[in-house]
């Protein structure tokens, strides 16, 4: 026999489980949630129970009504509480004052952006329409009206004139944007996508400048930074660097940029890449990096940098890695904290030894239910400089025996 209590709790889970499918029009109504009538068993054994339960629900005063049915007791007929029935949503969230205010909320609001915005496009969004504050669906509703009455503005983001818009509050809520403006697409999917390429297609798609991604160099060969008015660190767009014509004979692409400044010598024909993070497509635009003889890349010992190299080499650079084995991580192991953990089962593009890498840390993660991360930094500089030094000297030619 099911208490009011349970019931009502049924009816609210019922209601955050499905209310976003109610204000679409969805759903068939009435509801009826079954309330367990006393069974033949009971009636015969505890009439009384099966009475003061009845009771209960003669008493009950909360949304909805309540249909009986006539059962037999030892007594003679008497009518028991069989359904509780809730003709509409707004029965439905009635249960608790807060789902009602919850349903409230959705119905204004949605209201007033069918009104604003006619090409919006709602699905997969109420949740988020709903639950968001009001100073972010205030700022959520100035932003669409802005962009919406100026496509092609040419500003960037933080020129534009609305309060708290800032590239932090548009990545959050750039799904709810695009929707809003009538993307075609799934905006679930864009708002999941946070790669650098990802965001410029974003600006672009809201008429804003995208300011340049600046990959940050060190030359470390005199003669190569004759070639850029002799500066050893600097940074520069895409566009800058294939302007320069380096030609330098390996190329080392380093995660974190604290790495790169620490090579203070000069190693001939190289140039050092560095604090771009997760560029993979920058890397991959700059014709002297996808040409150079040798590229090497030496980032965290983690699974994002693993599927990092995996993806550089699917974009066509064929690189190196140093110090992205599992000796590494064992010998320094002591050294390794928590990270991220595996993104994608597989990574096509790793060598042998990457991989049992790879299987390690995600099997790592599959046991201990968080990913392992040894940063390139931790490595003591002594032992990680002359791996690298070594890794970027050119092959000893082959001397055959005379």
């Amino acid at each position: 026999m099911r208490q009011p209590d349970e019931a009502t709790a049924a009816v609210r889970a019922r209601f955050e489980r499905d209310y976003p499918d109610w204000a679409r029009g969805r759903g068939t109504w009435p509801i009826r949630i079954p309330l367990k009538p006393p069974t033949s068993a009971e009636r015969s054994t505890d009439p009384v129970a099966c009475h003061a339960w009845a009771k209960l629900w003669d008493n009950y005063t909360g949304t909805g009504r309540i249909e009986r049915s006539t059962l037999r007791f030892p007594t003679g007929l008497h009518a028991m509480p069989k359904m509780l029935v809730l003709d509409s949503p707004l029965a439905a969230a009635s249960v608790h004052p807060s789902a009602r205010e919850t349903w409230i909320r959705c119905g204004e609001r949605l209201t007033h952006l069918q009104r604003a915005f006619p090409k919006a496009r709602f699905d997969r969004i109420i949740r988020r329409l709903t639950e968001v504050d009001a100073d972010d669906f205030r700022r959520l509703v100035a932003t669409v009206t802005w962009l919406g009455a100026h496509p092609t503005s040419g500003l960037m983001l933080r020129q534009l004139p609305i309060e708290g818009v800032d590239t932090k509050w548009l990545g959050k809520n750039k799904g709810l944007v695009l929707a809003l403006l009538g993307a075609t697409d799934d905006p679930a999917d864009e708002a999941a996508d946070e790669t650098a390429s990802a965001r410029m297609r974003l600006h672009e798609r809201l008429g804003l400048r995208v300011p340049p991604d600046l990959i940050q160099l060190a030359v470390l060969d005199p003669e190569l930074r004759f070639m850029v008015g002799g500066m050893r660190h600097f940074a520069a767009s895409v566009d800058d660097l294939n302007a320069l014509g380096l030609q330098p004979r390996t190329v080392v692409i380093l995660e974190n940029k604290e790495t790169g400044y620490a090579i203070t010598g000069d190693l001939a024909g190289t140039v050092v890449c560095h604090g771009a993070g997760f560029s993979i497509v920058n890397y991959a635009r700059v014709t002297w990096i996808r040409n150079a003889p040798r590229v090497i890349y030496w980032g965290d010992i983690d699974a994002p940098g693993l599927q990092f190299v995996s993806d550089l080499r699917g974009l066509g650079i064929a690189a190196h890695t140093v110090l992205m084995n599992l000796a590494t991580l064992e010998r320094y192991r002591h050294l390794a904290v928590t990270g991220a953990g595996p993104a994608r089962h597989e990574l096509p593009n790793l060598k042998p030894p990457e991989q049992q890498l790879y299987a390690h840390l995600v099997q790592h993660a599959a046991d201990h239910g968080t990913g392992l991360l040894l940063e390139q930094e931790r490595i003591p500089w002594i032992h990680a400089y002359q791996e690298l030094t070594d890794a970027i000297k050119p092959p000893t030619p082959h001397t055959p025996p005379s």
